[in-house]
């Protein structure tokens, strides 16, 4: 899943602040944020692995 926007967009979804480009926490997500300033964009990228059990 990735789910990309602006980063005024991220920091109303996610209530917080991202001052300078780079990688974030966001609570209860599972994988780290990506914020550009320079381009004005964050994306989230969820990692995603299927296994399969025998």
């Amino acid at each position: 899943m990735a789910v990309s926007g602006t980063v005024a967009d991220w920091e109303k979804w996610t209530g917080m602040a991202f001052p300078q480009s780079g990688r974030y926490v966001v609570p209860d997500a599972l994988d780290l944020v990506e914020i550009d300033r320079e381009q004005d964009r964050g994306v989230y990228a969820e990692t995603n692995l299927w296994m399969r059990h025998l």
